[in-house]
């Protein structure tokens, strides 16, 4: 048995989750003045101090097809 299209779902989801919602999501953030979480953790932290984990714990959105809209 081969976990290839299990694993590149997670990849898929670490990917999706580092585009925080997208670049509108992002840009409403900035437009109520303030930082996405990543953001906050760069100013808060010197360069390479801080390893993140759980990336892919957002909520996702589904589409009819049980699909994950990107």
């Amino acid at each position: 048995m081969s976990w290839e299209s299990e694993v590149d779902d997670l990849e898929r989801r670490r990917r999706l989750a580092l585009q925080q919602g997208g670049k509108e999501a992002i840009a409403r953030q900035h437009a109520r003045g303030r930082l996405t979480i990543r953001e906050r953790i760069a100013a808060l932290l010197d360069a390479d101090s801080f390893e993140e984990h759980g990336r892919a714990t957002a909520i996702p959105d589904y589409a009819d097809n049980g699909e994950i809209n990107e």
